[in-house]
C-alpha cells in the first residue's frame, strides 16, 4: 500500500480510479487548482468507499504526499498543470492517463502531438520524472461503477523498468486488471490511437469497452 495523488482527480476518470484505488486500501490524495473542488471529490470517494483513506488538496500539497502521481486530467491541461509542478514532480512515478483526443463530425480521433504523444510531451515539461503511460483505455464510466467488476488489460508504456514495475504493483491491487509492459515511452502514441477506437465503438454499439490481449500467459511483476 502506498499514497497516490490524483491530479484531475475531480473529472470522471480521477474520481473512478480514486474510488478503485481507495477501495484497494490505497490511501489516495486528490488535487486540482481549487481546494474546495478537491475537497469535494474526496468526501464523494469516502461516501461510497467504507474506511476510505482519501484527502483532497491543492496539486502541489498532494503531489508532496505522494509516492505515485496520476495525471487524469484533459490533454488541454498537460502544459500548464506539468510545467508548473515540474520540481515537484522530479524522481515522482507520474502516471500518465492523458488522452489527447478531439471530436470531427461525430467521430472520435487522436490529436497531433509534436513530442509524439501526451506521454512524451509530460516527460519532455518534467525531464526528472519517471513517467509511464497506464489506464488510457479504462473507461471512467466503469471505474465509477464500484458494482461492476472491471476487466481488461492496462497498457504500459515507459522507458524506467524500475518506474513501470511500481505501476504493475498499483496496477494489481484492483481486481480483474492485467498490467502488460508495451514497451518504450513512444508506443503511448499507438495506446492513444487505440482509445480513440474504442470510444468510435462504444458511440455506435453503445456498449463501454476495453482492451484484452489474447495469447500471454500473464507473467507476474518482478520484485
Amino acid at each position: 500500500m502506498g499514497r497516490t495523488a490524483i491530479l484531475g482527480g475531480t473529472g470522471p476518470e480521477g474520481i473512478g480510479l480514486a474510488l478503485r484505488l481507495a477501495r484497494a486500501g490505497e490511501e489516495v490524495g486528490i488535487g486540482s487548482r481549487d481546494r474546495e473542488r478537491a475537497g469535494a471529490a474526496a468526501t464523494r470517494v469516502a461516501d461510497r468507499v467504507r474506511d476510505a483513506r482519501v484527502w483532497g488538496d491543492v496539486n502541489e500539497a498532494v503531489i508532496a504526499e505522494a509516492d505515485l502521481v496520476a495525471l487524469c486530467f484533459p490533454f488541454s491541461g498537460v502544459e500548464a498543470v506539468v510545467a508548473k509542478n515540474a520540481e515537484a514532480l522530479a524522481g515522482k512515478v507520474v502516471i500518465d492517463a492523458v488522452n489527447p483526443l478531439v471530436f470531427k463530425g461525430g467521430v472520435c480521433q487522436r490529436l497531433s502531438v509534436p513530442e509524439g504523444s501526451a506521454g512524451l510531451l509530460i516527460q519532455k515539461l518534467a525531464p526528472r520524472a519517471r513517467v509511464v503511460s497506464a489506464f488510457k483505455t479504462i473507461s471512467a464510466e466503469h471505474l465509477q461503477h464500484l458494482d461492476v467488476p472491471l476487466e481488461g488489460d492496462v497498457l504500459l508504456c515507459g522507458d524506467d523498468a524500475g518506474a513501470k514495475r511500481e505501476v504493475e504493483r498499483l496496477v494489481l491491487r484492483i481486481p480483474n486488471l492485467r498490467p502488460l509492459d508495451t514497451g518504450p515511452l513512444a508506443n503511448s502514441a499507438a495506446v492513444e490511437g487505440v482509445t480513440a477506437l474504442l470510444i468510435n465503438l462504444n458511440r455506435r454499439y453503445k456498449a463501454v469497452t476495453s482492451v484484452r490481449i489474447v495469447g500471454i500467459e500473464y507473467p507476474q511483476p518482478k520484485s
